[in-house]
């Protein structure tokens, strides 16, 4: 176990003024990964770069070891690029084991891509995604609208610029676009949602991230298969999701600081945490929508089994209006509320010097006093079902 796992090469070439607290940390993150705190596609794509690592390791050995004599150029050349390779490989492992693999957050710091704005002479373009197009296809838009056909949906985003709008047709899309999405644009599909399937790259971390002012996904099925972040990380501005629906395998939708989300008729499922994520100082709009089956990631971190169809977390306070929503069948809580312990003192002291207040009403109390300070609007919702329960106050 401690060679396979805890073990690295580099420890006998690097000096480690702290080696115990570097173990404890390889230690914490097999643990991780085998209770299943972390998602399953990272712990994968971890265990794959660290034998790819050792197996370059024992390629490189073998290669200097058939050199001969000294060697010539182009064996050295050879040389330094399998070398290179392994210290790649090396400094991916380290940034890992440093970050211990975060279900939550961006999990690699991205190239920015730059904002295009509008397009130089002022027009917008309605670009149609499909192998063919036809006139049917354009019927319903107006004469003087400019129109620009692409059959790869990365095409399309890439010609994109602010104002500009893409219609999809059904068949299954892949983009890797969709995770730098900076300009202000419709992304729309055109006929039924269940037949317009956009699906993640597995060998890739992020599948729709959104740092525009103002971008609209409507009429679309999101299917995630082993990306890291969220399904949808909303970094800056905002977006909004119309008629979606969306298939998790990793995290849920993620808010992150100062970001904003509108998600509308659309459902949220299979999410290994919440469905709905808000970091502190988001706002999120939900209405009328169906958020079920979030939470099947198996951990034995309370506060992590606690997540269920919507997280809060509270400092700075998110700003939350709920209404018409169906949230069920949630492994955890159906709303959960997550605060620091020194913040529920400080919410519950009222409550706590009250010493008749019995424990169900102090409960409820506490609730409807951080509900109040959140700034939560929640009406006509229908939660029930969730494992834990319907809403809760969570510590951390």
């Amino acid at each position: 176990f401690f060679y396979d796992f805890l073990w690295r090469d580099w420890d006998d070439e690097e000096s480690c003024e702290n080696y115990t607290a570097l173990i404890e940390e390889r230690i914490n993150l097999w643990c991780d990964i085998q209770d299943g705190t972390i998602p399953g596609p990272i712990a994968e794509r971890f265990n794959r770069t660290l034998e790819k690592y050792k197996s370059k390791r024992v390629e490189l050995i073998e290669y200097q070891n058939n050199i001969k004599e000294d060697p010539c150029a182009a064996e050295a050349v050879e040389c330094w690029k399998k070398y290179y390779e392994i210290v790649m490989l090396c400094g991916l492992l380290k940034m890992w084991e440093d970050l211990r693999l975060r279900v939550h957050g961006p999990f690699f710091p991205r190239i920015l891509r730059r904002r295009k704005g509008k397009r130089d002479f002022g027009k917008t373009i309605t670009h149609i995604v499909a192998k063919v197009m036809t006139t049917e296809m354009v019927k319903d838009l107006s004469s003087d609208t400019l129109l620009q056909q692409h059959d790869d949906l990365d095409m399309a985003l890439d010609s994109c610029y602010s104002g500009d709008t893409v219609m999809i047709f059904p068949g299954e899309y892949q983009a890797a676009n969709l995770a730098s999405l900076t300009d202000d644009i419709i992304i729309k599909g055109v006929g039924k949602k269940e037949e317009i399937m956009i699906i993640s790259e597995p060998s890739r971390d992020s599948f729709v991230v959104s740092k525009a002012e103002n971008v609209k996904l409507i009429q679309l099925s999101l299917i995630q298969q082993g990306t890291v972040d969220g399904i949808v990380v909303v970094e800056s501005g905002h977006l909004t999701l119309e008629n979606c629906i969306l298939k998790c395998e990793g995290t849920g939708v993620c808010v992150l600081t100062g970001a904003a989300l509108t998600i509308t008729d659309s459902e949220i499922t299979g999410a290994q945490g919440a469905g709905v994520e808000l970091y502190p100082g988001s706002v999120a709009i939900l209405e009328r929508n169906e958020i079920h089956h979030c939470n099947t990631l198996r951990t034995c971190d309370s506060s992590k089994s606690t997540l269920g169809g919507v997280n809060m977390r509270v400092l700075p306070a998110p700003r939350l209006k709920m209404s018409n929503n169906h949230i069920y069948n949630n492994s955890g809580y159906g709303v959960s509320i997550l605060q620091p312990s020194e913040q529920v003192l400080i919410v519950a002291e009222d409550e706590l010097n009250k010493a008749a207040a019995s424990g169900d009403r102090k409960d409820d109390n506490m609730l409807s006093n951080v509900m109040h300070n959140l700034n939560l609007e929640m009406n006509n919702n229908k939660i029930e079902a969730n494992v834990k329960g319907d809403i809760r106050i969570v510590t951390s």
